[in-house]
C-alpha cells in the first residue's frame, strides 16, 4: 500500500467516509491526477471544499463512477455541512416533487411515478440522492425539460419564444448564446457529425442538436447560480455527462462567464483500458482533478 493512499484512507477516517457505495471500492480501483500529478483522494477533497461549484463529469454507464460521485458528496458534505447537491438527471418541472420527498412528504414510489428517473437510477443515482434526504442536504433538479430540449433539437431555439411564461421558467433566459469556445464546438461537430445550427438533415439526428446541447448546458448553469442565490451561496456540487463540463467547456463555460467571481472547479472521472498504467499527460486540461479507473467487466 502506498503512503500517497494509505494517508488518504486515515483522512478519510477522520471524516467518517468510508469508500464504498452502489460499487465498493477497494485499494487500487482507482487514481486521481491534477495537472499530471499524482494527488490523494482527501488531497483533492480539500481543494474542492474551497470552491463555490464543482462540477463533476461521469461516463453514464461507469458503476465504479457512480460511487465515487457518492463519495466526493460525502466530503465535501464534511467538509461544508451546508453542501447543495445538483444533478442532470432531473429536469427543472420535477422539482417540487422532488423536494416533496426530500420532506419525507410523499413516498419514494409517489416520487419515481412523477419525477421521470433515469431507468439506472436505482443504482445509479438513488444513493446520491438518498443521502441528501438523510443528511437534509438541498437538491437542484438542473436540467431542462426534455420535451424542450427535443423541440429545440427539432426546430431550433427560435421554437421557445412563444411558449407561455411558466414553461419558459424552467428554461435559461432566452434565446440562449450560441457563442461555444471554438474547441467546444468542433468537438460538438465531431460527435454530431458535423450537422449542428446548419439546418440540414440526417438520418439519425435532428438538425439542431447544437442547439439543443446549449439549451441543456445554458439550464444546467442557471440553475446552479439560481441554487447560489437560494441557499445563499451554499457550495454546489453538480454532476452532469462529461460532456457538458470537461475542459471547462459547456456548463462551466457558461457559469464563468456570467459570474466571473465565480470559484468552479472540474472534476471528470474516466475508464482507462491502460490504467493502471496511466498516462496522466492525456487529461492534463480534462479538468483540475482526473478520477481514473479501470475499464469494468461487461455484464
Amino acid at each position: 500500500m502506498s503512503p500517497l493512499y494509505t494517508k488518504g484512507l486515515v483522512l478519510l477516517a477522520i471524516l467518517g467516509i468510508t469508500l464504498s457505495g452502489s460499487a465498493c471500492l477497494a485499494e487500487g480501483d482507482f487514481l486521481v491526477f491534477s495537472h499530471r500529478e499524482t494527488k490523494s483522494f482527501e488531497q483533492m477533497l480539500e481543494a474542492l471544499s474551497k470552491a463555490d461549484v464543482v462540477v463533476v463529469g461521469e461516463e453514464h454507464d461507469h458503476k465504479l463512477g457512480h460511487t465515487l460521485e457518492l463519495q466526493i458528496l460525502k466530503g465535501l458534505q464534511a467538509h461544508n455541512p451546508s453542501q447543495v447537491f445538483s444533478l442532470e438527471m432531473f429536469e427543472r418541472d420535477v422539482q417540487l416533487t422532488l423536494n416533496e420527498y426530500l420532506a419525507d412528504q410523499i413516498s419514494q414510489s409517489s416520487f419515481l411515478a412523477a419525477s421521470r428517473p433515469w431507468p439506472t437510477y436505482a443504482t445509479d443515482y438513488a444513493p446520491l440522492i438518498e443521502f441528501c434526504k438523510a443528511n437534509r442536504l438541498p437538491v437542484i433538479a438542473a436540467n431542462a425539460p426534455r420535451r424542450y430540449v427535443s423541440a429545440v433539437s427539432r426546430k431550433g431555439q427560435s421554437i421557445l419564444l412563444d411558449l407561455p411564461k411558466a414553461s419558459k421558467a424552467y428554461l435559461a433566459k432566452l434565446p440562449i448564446s450560441m457563442d461555444l469556445p471554438p474547441e467546444y464546438d468542433a468537438a460538438l461537430n465531431a460527435v454530431f457529425g458535423n450537422h449542428g445550427n446548419t439546418g440540414a438533415s440526417m438520418p439519425s439526428l435532428p438538425p439542431f442538436i447544437k442547439e439543443g446541447q446549449a439549451l441543456w448546458d445554458a439550464t444546467m448553469a442557471d440553475s446552479i447560480l439560481r441554487g447560489r442565490k437560494q441557499y445563499r451561496k451554499s457550495p454546489i456540487m453538480q454532476i452532469n455527462g462529461s460532456m457538458h463540463s470537461d475542459y471547462g467547456y459547456g456548463l462551466v463555460d457558461r457559469l464563468r462567464k456570467t459570474d466571473k467571481r465565480l470559484r468552479v472547479m472540474v472534476v471528470s472521472i474516466k475508464r482507462d483500458r491502460a490504467y493502471p498504467q496511466v498516462d496522466a499527460t492525456q487529461y492534463e486540461k480534462t479538468g483540475d482533478f482526473v478520477i481514473v479507473t479501470g475499464e469494468e467487466p461487461k455484464k
